[in-house]
């Protein structure tokens, strides 16, 4: 006896609570109910990120991502600063951003042209139009107006001017099909819809059809057909667009090797554009003739009025690419070569190039990054434009987050930021000349298609165990292991109730922050995975597979990622569908359990990777199975791996 309590009664006291922890538990405490440990609020991945500088020189970064979401973060942590999430049916198509507001236009046969308080993310006004035959051509842009609150927006096959609070347009004009309208360059007084001219038994080849508008009326000023063989989305082709220089399309056509400028609203070419005075080197006439030109990001918040594009070609086997801005001498205008990359691979067209600019301060700052097609990133910082103060890359494991698939540069608080985005949902902030990014997200979970737990193996807490755990005689028998797995864990029982029932840190408090977004203090370099668990089991992993090739294990404790795999067949992502574990946790097995996963190669074929569920490598070689047929289905069978 002890103070009246029999020692016996002790005992089985404690074996009952062990025995009681050592189960999966099939119920919850009533003061656990509806309790969040951990979350991960997600944006999705972006298809188009905008960091936007308002008049007050503040800074966010907007994002309309593959999820229907518009989103702004917080430039300095990566923190959703508000999201709007918009229907499955209305597809958002159209971003601008102005004088701290935000607009959308988003829908296919109904369309919605939305504009956003861009510090809250709280609606402004918005126009709806109901489903109608002009509405329905599923092409749409918008754009705000010079000097007004009013917009634009191409609806289908309409042009409206929208007003704030009212619910008919100022005015609308049917474009009657002649294009598929993507593209408006908004002026002083006129406002110009762009689009891809549908062919005809007179005009078979493709050209870019332009209509010029009178802002005030909605009447048509002009219509014509500019830029032969050329589409909006052709790589020989680029819309410029200035208040101060006019707006134009510079195009060259396959087969010849000079640049034509078009200044939009004049029926002719103004200029022709030769390569040797841009890139201000010789080439010959095959290398002007691998030639590309694609738009680039410039900050929006600048009011840089210098139209600006960027060049790819190649000469003596060597890729190379120029930014080209345009600049005027008296009444004259130019072109000039502002800064030159050179590499062995080739520029991202679109996103591939970023320019901003700092005016604040002595000494004006400019800088400018390109991306490479293998997912390489690399800047350059200038006080002139000759000399670079600073270049720098960026370094990190591409198996685990893929290649970077766009960039941009950005200043917040006066300082300059290197925004990147990668195939695997990757996006980071990084500071010229550091090493680590200051802060990165992580979206690849917002694409997650299948999901399942994995019991973690028991610590090891004694010298004995550890010994047994490699006898022979232990591992080959599974009663053995299972007494000797419930031997330690009444030890550990034992150890867990003397100590206050704290020595295990079995229950964590909520963690309401933001765990898809992450600080300074953490690295992307690779961590120690997480390989086991608590002697009870609610420590546990939880693998996921994505539609964008990530498989992650995220702890269930806190909600921290113990590993990451990106898998690509022949630099295409796979696109994950379901996760199985299909060896499980083993006590005193030297075996580690094992994750399957099943997904889909860009030409339908079935892939099939078998993970070690531990640490997400691959168990050998052998592993990543790319199958001569695609599934039409995937069963997990009740089977179980010895």
């Amino acid at each position: 006896m002890l103070g009246g309590i029999s020692l016996s009664k002790v005992a089985l006291s404690v074996a009952l609570a062990v025995s009681s922890l050592g189960q999966v538990a099939h119920g919850l405490f009533p003061d656990e109910a509806g309790r969040i440990d951990w979350h991960r609020a997600q944006i999705g991945m972006p298809t188009k990120i905008v960091p936007y500088r308002n008049k007050d020189s503040s800074t966010g970064i907007f994002a309309i991502t593959s999820r229907n979401t518009l989103a702004s973060l917080n430039p300095d942590s990566g923190e959703i600063t508000w999201r709007q999430i918009f229907d499955a049916d209305e597809p958002i198509k159209a971003l601008k951003l102005r004088d701290g507001q935000a607009l959308t236009l988003s829908g296919t046969n109904k369309t919605h042209v939305r504009v956003w308080d861009a510090d809250s993310g709280s609606l402004a006004w918005e126009f709806f139009q109901p489903a109608d035959a002009n509405y329905r051509n599923g092409s749409g842009t918008a754009e705000f107006l010079v000097g007004s609150k009013d917009v634009v927006a191409v609806a289908g096959d309409s042009f409206v001017r929208l007003t704030p609070n009212q619910s008919t347009p100022v005015w609308e004009l049917a474009l009657n099909a002649t294009g598929t309208y993507k593209r408006i360059v908004v002026e002083n007084k006129v406002a110009f819809v762009i689009g891809n001219a549908r062919p005809t038994k007179k005009n078979p080849k493709a050209k870019l059809q332009v209509i010029e508008v009178d802002l005030k009326t909605g009447t048509v000023v002009r219509k014509y057909q500019v830029a032969s063989d050329q589409t909006l989305d052709n790589s020989r082709l680029v819309v410029l667009e200035s208040r101060e220089y006019g707006s134009y399309v510079v195009w060259r056509e396959e087969k010849n090797i000079v640049w034509q400028i078009h200044r939009l609203g004049m029926t002719d070419p103004e200029w022709e554009m030769y390569h040797a005075k841009i890139v201000q080197t010789e080439l010959m006439p095959p290398d002007m003739l691998t030639s590309t030109l694609h738009e680039i990001d410039t900050d929006p918040g600048l009011n840089v009025d210098r139209p600006r594009f960027a060049m790819n070609y190649i000469k003596d086997g060597k890729t190379k690419t120029v930014v080209v801005e345009m600049y005027r001498t008296g009444d004259k205008l130019e072109m000039r070569k502002i800064v030159g990359f050179r590499s062995d691979d080739a520029v991202i067209a679109g996103s591939g190039v970023s320019v901003s600019e700092k005016s604040s301060g002595s000494q004006p700052e400019r800088a400018v990054l390109a991306v490479r097609t293998a997912g390489d990133v690399s800047w350059r910082r200038y006080t002139d434009n000759k000399t670079p103060t600073h270049t720098g890359e960026f370094v990190y494991d591409k198996g685990t987050y893929g290649p970077v698939t766009s960039a941009s540069l950005y200043y917040t608080n006066g300082e300059l930021r290197v925004l990147v985005q990668t195939s695997g949902g990757l996006i980071a902030a990084l500071a010229p000349g550091g090493t680590e990014p200051l802060w990165f997200r992580d979206e690849s979970l917002a694409h997650a298609t299948d999901m399942v737990f994995l019991e973690l193996p028991a610590p090891v807490s004694s010298a004995e165990y550890a010994a047994k755990a490699t006898d022979p005689s232990v591992l080959s028998s599974p009663v053995t292991r299972y007494i000797l797995r419930w031997v330690e864990t009444f030890k550990s029982a034992a150890s867990w109730v003397a100590s206050g029932f704290g020595a295990f840190d079995l229950f964590s408090g909520a963690n309401s922050s933001d765990l898809a977004s992450r600080s300074v203090a953490e690295s992307l370099a690779p961590k120690a995975p997480i390989t086991v668990g608590d002697h009870f089991g609610f420590h546990k992993l939880s693998i996921f597979g994505t539609s964008t090739g990530v498989v992650a294990a995220l702890s269930t404790k806190e909600g921290s990622r113990s590993w990451t795999r990106f898998l690509t067949d022949n630099g295409t992502p796979v696109a994950v569908e379901s996760v199985f574990v299909t060896r499980r946790s083993q006590p005193l097995s030297d075996s580690p359990p094992l994750v399957t996963v099943v997904g889909r190669n860009a030409d339908g074929n079935t892939i099939v990777v078998v993970l070690n569920a531990l640490t997400g490598e691959l168990i050998d070689e052998s592993a990543f199975n790319v199958m001569p047929f695609s599934h039409a289905k995937v069963f997990e069978l009740p089977a179980v791996d010895p």
